[in-house]
């Protein structure tokens, strides 16, 4: 489970943001997730955020770091990519010489853990992994420039070494790629940081035909009910098809139609329940940009409410999303606001200051003009 996540210096992000899915009273009752620790009480978790905000406001910034993030801690090639595409805001000739920094705070195996790195292009010059237990804080490995420190019961030797010789990678990654029994479930929990595309024309409707089988069930219950004249799913001859309703007047009775027969709106919804469904199972993170830019507000609250009800979710699944409205299903500690200030993006609880008014707009506009008349 993610619990709180950090970025500086990445695209229009210049001093540190947090993100927090730490769920803050009051909640809805019953919208929060339960997760047991192994030393300590349990921890009060919100199976969603929300980033809202203008057009430019850094929306995407937030969520192209989080997936940057996962890269980074996946596969050693992975991370490797990562680190190559160096991209530090750009607005101020300071911070291109400084490094980007991730950091997230994660809950593994009911432990929580810290993990953090700092890279340039290509090379990753920081990176910490830290875990807790009550008010204990463990120090499993921190790197920098000048080398690695780790605790000698992780056996974390020969990775130290590898890390030396390709600074590249993060050590993190290259312990996925091991299998390594301490830090393997650590990068899982952050490769299990999914995006989730459901824009117009990405057309991923195949992705339900290995589903069809486990969640025809559910497929044909959440369809039917998004009010698209959708009657059932048809899995005959193992892929989906999607049976609609031809109505009374009609010769025939509902007929399947194949995906390209959908609308661009339909077939965002099937994207994301392709996504959805093996979450509510098995857990992880959704990351999904605009997810408002195609779906109708009433099936952006149904995905909403089946993450929020714990007795669909129990395997505690999570969703990061932007959008451009704020579902009133949300509350309010489940909304983040990005807003520019100076060029950079900030995280705020609250709201930016509402802009121009078109009257106002247009008298701006006016005025410029007359003064730059020659």
């Amino acid at each position: 489970m993610l619990l709180t996540f950090r970025v500086q210096n990445f695209r229009s992000v210049r001093d540190i943001q947090e993100l927090t899915l730490l769920a803050v009273p009051p909640e809805p009752p019953g919208s929060g997730l339960v997760a047991p620790l192994v030393h300590g009480p349990a921890v009060h978790v919100s199976p969603l955020a929300g980033v809202f905000g203008a057009n430019a406001s850094g929306k995407s910034t937030v969520l192209r770091a989080l997936g940057t993030l996962r890269a980074l801690a996946a596969s050693g090639s992975d991370a490797r990519d990562a680190a190559r595409r160096f991209d530090p805001f750009r607005l101020d000739p300071a911070t291109r010489l400084l490094p980007t920094r991730f950091e997230a705070e994660v809950l593994a195996e009911g432990v929580r853990h810290v993990w953090g790195c700092a890279y340039k292009q290509g090379e990753v010059v920081g990176e910490w992994l830290h875990a807790y237990g009550g008010d204990r804080r463990t120090v499993w490995y921190e790197r920098n420039r000048s080398g690695v420190r780790t605790l000698p019961q992780a056996r974390l030797e020969p990775l130290a070494v590898a890390v030396a010789r390709d600074p590249s990678t993060t050590l993190l990654a290259l312990a996925a790629d091991a299998e390594h029994a301490w830090l393997a479930p650590v990068a899982a929990t952050l490769a299990a940081l999914t995006p989730v595309r459901v824009t117009p024309g990405a057309r991923l409707v195949h992705d339900l035909d290995h589903l069809a089988a486990r969640w025809s069930d559910q497929l044909t219950l959440l369809v039917a009910r998004a009010g698209l004249g959708i009657a059932g799913v048809d899995t005959g001859d193992g892929s989906v098809r999607l049976v609609h309703d031809a109505g009374p007047d009609a010769r025939t009775g509902a007929r399947p139609l194949g995906a390209y027969g959908e609308s661009d709106g339909t077939i965002a919804w099937l994207d994301l329940l392709a996504a959805l469904l093996p979450a509510l199972e098995r857990g992880g993170v959704l990351l999904v940009d605009d997810l408002d830019a195609v779906l109708h507000p009433s099936l952006v609250a149904e995905a909403l409410r089946l993450l929020g009800d714990p007795r669909l979710n129990r395997a505690r699944a999570q969703l990061v999303f932007a959008a451009r409205t704020v579902p009133p299903t949300t509350a309010e500690s489940q909304r983040w606001y990005a807003v520019k200030s100076g060029g950079a993006t900030r995280l705020l609880r609250e709201p930016g200051g509402p802009g121009l008014s078109p009257g106002e707009l247009a008298r701006e506009l006016w005025l410029a003009k007359r003064r730059s008349a020659p």
